[in-house]
This record gives C-alpha cells, structure tokens and sequence, in this order.
C-alpha cells in the first residue's frame, strides 16, 4: 500500500472551464484523491505522509492521449509528403512486416511512454497494430507499460480482410502480376484475432494495480468482415469495456464506403448495430451532417489527431460541428510515425488552434478550455475511466507544472497559457493511480539512462533491418497507389468538403 501523499501549498487548476484556486492542499491516499482543502486544513499525523511542497508548482488533471500507436516508435521522422494509404504502403508493406523481439517492443513501447509521461501524460490509449500477428507484441508493449507506470489501454488489432480488399481500381490500374502479389497475402481470419484477444485478456487486464485494460481495436470498418465487428460488439457489451476503429481518416475512406456498402460508414456501423458510447472512432474527418447526428444521438466518441491529420494531408476534421452537436472529441497524438513525437502539447496547441482556419465567425472557434477539455477528461469518457479533473474521490493522475517556466509569468489564464504557451519541459512531476512516476523531471520507476541506451542500439538496427527492406518491396507497387490517390482527387464523396478546408488542385 502507498504512503499516504500531501501536495502542499500548491497552485490547483481542477480542469477545463475551473478556477484557477491558489493556497491548496491536495491529499492521494492510495490510488484516489481524498481531500482538496484550504492550505493547513487537512489533519492527520504528519509522520504517516509524505510531503511534496507545491509551492512552486500548479497542479492539474494529468493528459490522455487518447490515440496513439507504440508500434511506430523506431520511425521517428522516416516518412514525409505521403497520403494515409501510400503511407500505410510503406509502414506496413504486405508480406514484408518481420516479427522482432520482445525486448525491442517492449524498450519501442518505452520510448513512447519515455515521451508521454515527460509531457504529462498519465494516460495512453495504444492501438498496437500487429501485422506480424506476434503475442510478443502485447506482452512487451503492456511490460513496458507496467514498469514505468502509466495508466495504459491496449488494443489487440484486428481485420480479417487484406490491406488492399477495400482499396478501389488497383486491380484494373495495377500489372496483374503486382496485384495478384498482393492479393496473395490474407490475414488470420476472425476467429484467430479472437483467440489473440482472449489469451491477452486474460494475461494482462486488470494488471498493476488496474492500470492496464486490453480493449477491442478492429483496425478499420473497411478491413473488417461484419462478423468480427458485431461479434467485438457483443464482447464489448458483455465485458463493459471500449472499442476503438479507424474510421473516415481519409477521403478514400469514404470513396470506399460507398463502394462497398452504398452508403457512409458511419451509417453502415449504425445499420449492423455497432454504434455506441463503447465505440471510439480515430480521426472521423470526412463526416456528413447525418454523420454527426449519427453519433450524437449514439454517444460515439471520436478522437482528434490534428499532427498526423495534417502531416499526412487527411483533412481537417469538423470538431467545431462535433462540439456543437454533443459529441465527446478526445485528443491524440496518433503514432509516433505521422506524429513523430508523443508530446500531447503539440496536439493540444493545434487542437485549439487549427480549426480557426477558414470562418471568420469567431464565435464557432474551439477554445483554449475546449481543447484542455478534449485531453482530459473527453480523453477519459473515450477510455472507459473516470478521470480528467482534480476532485475528492477521483482517480490520483495529477501532473505538477513549475510556475517557473517563462509560460506562467503572471498565472492570470492558466488554461489560455497551456494551450498556446506552454511546452512539455514545464512538466516537473507526475503522479499516476498515487504514485510518483517523475519528479524534479526524473523518471522515479526506471533506470532512464540505462534503458535510453538500449532504445538507442536498438533503434539503429531497426531501420538497416526492418524499415529499408519493407521500403524496397513498396516501391515496386508505388507508383499505382500513386495513381489511385490521383484519382480519389476528382471522386465525389457525401461529405461537404467545403467544410473540411480541402480542396482540389485546379486541373489544367
């Protein structure tokens, strides 16, 4: 059992849309806050607890990220200028993705959370895409997780369909050699992912002391068989716990719905039934008004990835539309290969800033509180938890920011100097289910200095390895999924592109 922790005389910003309180003790005892009190108000004897003086600190609700992917960790910065499905192409070329080590997915999904608890994440939501289909996978991801005691939510993926089933006009674009080789490369079928799912439930959910949960995570409607989402439906429903699918990320996401299902995908999901508030849907850019209503009166959230949105030029999503219409938008990073750092400040600062582009009305423009609220608590609703605010009884993810970084020169408007002055180095402490993971900015669990120099060993051999061969066996399929996202430009589609800040290049 923890010893007893007394914040003191610390500087307490509750959460989105709070007021900032000044002179207040915080009590964790176990894994809960206990008390919030007036400075000297909270009893008890002073030998039993542990003292941090917060003087110096403000204390806040701690981030969720509420989408990421540690498996990209060792691809930092590797890609640039490339559409989702020709990115995909390459960081998963088919029958080119080798198993590694479990060592090198566990120290992979180290670097991840390394990133995430320096910038004040005391939650991740890892959708683990496995192509190699390796139990390692998991069971290094959840280990590392464990060791440097994040609150983590782990997917097991799944898709029973290949890469390309859904992809329109490769197969009459493509040399039928080319596509007959990748056509060849099927998946493990429904039942398998199953079976994957069951084994690691049971191995790792409920783990270190309830901070780890394993949780559906069907890689995309469109790489799915109906069966395999109604039958996650049904686990998710019996085991009260989330779902988490890729969903209309791109523009030919939605080309494909209407190919596939003759109507959108977010109405396909409502016609087998799978629509809930278990369900979170990554990214949800190309939505039509329908859509929206579709999953306000559902009680889907979504999850907002502005870096890799833009860096993969997916669109902007309609967030200013999905808070108007009720729906819970929580904020990620998405993987750390279209994101390329884990640092939730950028998404945060984008978050509240990006979807000023285009309106001149600023009174449909997100806020600052907006944005803090879609990493935080919108970020817990997403997970399942009840988290994301600074009150007794409320889970003890907490982070402590130093009033001395330059940012909060004058603690006036805390949450306007989060969102668009303040960085990750103004982390100093970090407390997750009550316990102290950083403090002073080190890293109290692990030894970070031995660990970054096995990430480091590692991460240059995975490259010469791993990376560069797959991008060999990519090139040769290039230039027709080049061809194909040409020709996504003209495609009509339902959603109002208008509304997405995305347009075609005029045609000459």
């Amino acid at each position: 059992m923890l010893k007893p922790l007394l914040i003191t005389n610390t500087t307490i910003f509750p959460g989105a849309w709070h007021p900032v309180q000044n002179n207040v003790d915080i009590l964790v005892e176990n894994t809960s806050i206990s008390a919030i009190e007036h400075t000297g108000k909270i009893g008890g004897d002073p030998h039993s607890l542990q003292e941090l003086d917060g003087s110096s600190l403000i204390a806040m609700p701690g981030f969720v990220n509420a989408h990421t992917h540690s498996n990209e960790s060792f691809e930092l910065g590797c890609y640039d200028a490339m559409p989702l499905e020709l990115w995909l192409l390459f960081k998963y070329p088919p029958g080119a993705v080798r198993p590694i080590s479990e060592r090198w997915h566990y120290l992979r999904t180290m670097l991840l959370a390394i990133d995430s608890v320096r910038s004040g994440v005391t939650t991740v939501q890892d959708d683990l895409i496995n192509p190699a289909f390796e139990t390692a996978a998991l069971d290094g991801a959840a280990s590392a997780y464990r060791d440097i005691g994040l609150r983590a939510t782990i997917t097991v993926s799944m898709g029973d369909k290949s890469l390309i089933a859904p992809l329109p006009w490769l197969r009459e674009i493509m040399p039928a050699e080319l596509f007959a080789e990748l056509n060849q490369h099927v998946p493990p079928s429904t039942n398998e992912h199953f079976r994957l799912f069951e084994h690691h439930y049971t191995k790792w959910h409920g783990q270190a002391g309830e901070r780890l949960r394993i949780i559906l995570g069907p890689i995309g409607p469109q790489w799915c068989s109906d069966a395999l989402l109604t039958r996650a439906n049904s686990i998710s429903q019996e085991r009260h716990i989330p779902i988490h699918t890729h969903t209309l990320e791109s523009k030919l996401h939605a080309i494909e719905a209407e190919q596939l299902y003759g109507c959108t995908l977010v109405e396909h999901l409502a016609r087998i039934r799978v629509l809930s508030p278990r369900l979170t849907l990554n990214h949800a850019i190309w939505l039509t008004d329908d859509d929206l209503r579709r999953l306000a009166d559902s009680g889907c959230h979504v999850t907002h990835n502005p870096v890799s949105n833009l860096k993969l030029g997916s669109g902007i999503a309609r967030v200013p539309e999905m808070l108007a219409a009720g729906i819970n938008v929580a904020l990620g990073t998405d993987g750390t290969s279209t994101s390329d750092r884990a640092d939730m400040f950028r998404s945060l600062g984008l978050a509240a800033m990006l979807h000023r582009a285009g309106t001149l009305d600023s009174s449909h423009w997100p806020t600052a509180n907006d944005a803090i609220a879609m990493a935080t608590i919108n970020g817990a609703r997403s997970a399942g938890l009840d988290g994301g605010v600074l009150a007794p009884g409320k889970p003890a993810d907490l982070i402590l920011l130093s009033k001395r970084d330059f940012s909060f020169m004058g603690t006036d408007n805390i949450a306007n100097r989060l969102a668009f002055a303040t960085g990750a180095d103004a982390v100093d402490t970090v407390i997750i289910n009550g316990e102290i993971v950083m403090e002073n900015r080190i890293l109290c669990t692990i030894d970070e200095t031995r660990l970054r120099q096995e990430i480091m060993a590692a991460g240059q051999l995975y490259p010469e390895q791993h990376v560069r061969p797959g991008h060999r066996s990519s090139r040769r399929f290039e230039p027709w999924f080049r061809q194909m996202l040409l020709r996504t430009i003209a495609e009509p589609v339902p959603a109002p592109i208008e509304a997405l800040r995305v347009s075609a290049p005029r045609m000459v």
